[in-house]
């Protein structure tokens, strides 16, 4: 990993770090703000989740909210070290929808708070573009993917060559 990259992802991910140590050791101070979001996602979760496992998807958004801090936090640390970097990419993009959610202002918030709340949401968009992105990062090399097809084409050219130079010899 170059230097360059190091450096950007240690920045990137110290938001979210910063961010998840603040939710994980103090949840009730941002439960107020995300108990509008997982008041309407809990339920969803639980119809989605197997039946066995449904009973253990949190109700509390003090928990939820600890959930998504413990996540920025691992996420953060994978991403930076570059241990698990697309893992931990998209588990910072998945911690960035309630952040996202949090930040929103109610919906009969009035104009001054709602323009108090938009760098917030910006930011928190920002990050969440970022995060997607950085979930595609392959530093520079090719997909194992691209990979494959590029052998395979150049088998092919090879074969088609060896061809036509036995039909020019004949």
């Amino acid at each position: 990993m170059s230097l360059l990259r190091f450096l950007a992802r240690s920045l990137f991910a110290s938001a979210f770090v910063a961010d998840g140590v603040r939710k994980v050791t103090s949840p009730t101070e941002l439960a107020p703000e995300a108990e509008a979001f997982t008041s309407r996602i809990a339920p969803v979760v639980q119809r989605v989740v197997p039946s066995g496992y449904s009973s253990h998807v949190p109700d509390r958004a003090e928990s939820w909210v600890r959930i998504c801090g413990a996540a920025e936090v691992v996420g953060g640390v994978m991403f930076a070290t570059g241990i698990g970097r697309r893992i931990g990419a998209l588990l910072l993009a998945k911690a960035s929808i309630l952040n996202i959610a949090m930040s929103l202002p109610e919906k009969g918030a009035d104009p001054d708070e709602k323009q108090a709340r938009r760098p917030e949401v910006l930011k928190n968009t920002a990050l969440l573009g970022a995060s997607i992105l950085a979930t595609q990062d392959l530093q520079g090399r090719p997909s194992a993917s691209w990979r494959r097809r590029n052998v395979s084409r150049r088998g092919r050219r090879t074969k088609a060559l060896k061809k036509a130079r036995q039909a020019v010899s004949s």
